[in-house]
């Protein structure tokens, strides 16, 4: 971590607790579930794959890393890993950083992946594995297909890549469309009747968190003017990947419209 950034993170984190980070996380864990229905199994077929994969002790690039919540889980499940979170969002890094101030396996990178050359902070580093979960959808085609390429040279040879995320069914497919659509909702409904928030609903408790609101003032000048998210199926993820170079791709997992799609250089 450079300068700068443990001066960031001692700013930001100064009067965030670890048990804080830890309550927060848990509910956006909460939240997240009502929105991605087989979550906690996504995780496991991750590490499943980069087991499978042979891979010991890796170096694992998480895009889009939020709080840490796969990253927690590849831990567990992979000893002697040690993990990179890649994320822009500063609200969710603070919360990872907090949480895991005293872990020397887990360390954070607070950048933009729409950024033409968000590879050149990775300081030449190659990984053994790069994986994500709902979270590269918000790039858009032009910028995913951008990163896919990048991948090919900050991934090692032989290396795994996994995205786990909410695709769509395309226009000829509409009751495939109806369908996740109905299950979605369900689950949504099924997760705020046992209490967890909405996403609106968590971001609008974590604001009035005092410890956390100068990354909430950041995370609002970053964010206010996203652009809306673009649909895209499983097929444009695995022909995008097969197109930049990727030896074999593949679906490994799919339900509905919640897919794990993996590609090996």
């Amino acid at each position: 971590m450079s300068r700068m950034d443990q001066a960031l993170t001692a700013t930001r984190t100064r009067n965030l607790t670890p048990d804080s980070a830890s309550r927060w996380i848990k509910e956006w864990d909460r939240q997240q579930e009502g929105y991605v229905t087989h979550r906690e199994t996504r995780f496991e077929i991750i590490a499943d794959a980069l087991t499978a994969a042979g891979l010991v002790a890796p170096v694992i690039l998480d895009l889009g890393c939020g709080p840490g919540s796969l990253g927690d889980r590849l831990a567990e499940r992979l000893p002697g890993a040690e993990i990179v979170g890649l994320d822009y969002d500063p609200l969710l890094l603070t919360l990872a950083r907090a949480m895991h101030a005293d872990s020397t396996d887990r360390s954070w990178i607070e950048l933009d992946m729409r950024r033409t050359d968000w590879v050149d902070y990775l300081d030449g580093r190659r990984f053994d594995a790069v994986v994500s979960t709902t979270a590269l959808h918000w790039l858009g085609a032009p910028n995913l297909m951008r990163v896919y390429q990048d991948l090919t040279s900050v991934l090692a040879p032989g290396g795994v890549f996994v995205n786990g995320d909410i695709c769509s069914y395309d226009q000829t497919q509409p009751t495939l469309r109806r369908m996740t659509a109905t299950a979605i909702k369900a689950n949504r409904a099924a997760a705020r009747a046992d209490g967890a928030h909405d996403w609106v609903g968590w971001w609008d408790a974590i604001a009035a968190e005092p410890a956390l609101s100068a990354a909430v003032a950041e995370r609002h000048r970053r964010f206010s003017n996203l652009p809306p998210k673009q649909e895209m199926t499983m097929d444009f993820h695995l022909a995008a990947l097969r197109q930049v170079g990727f030896r074999e791709v593949g679906c490994i997992w799919r339900h509905l419209g919640d897919y794990l799609a993996l590609g090996l250089l």
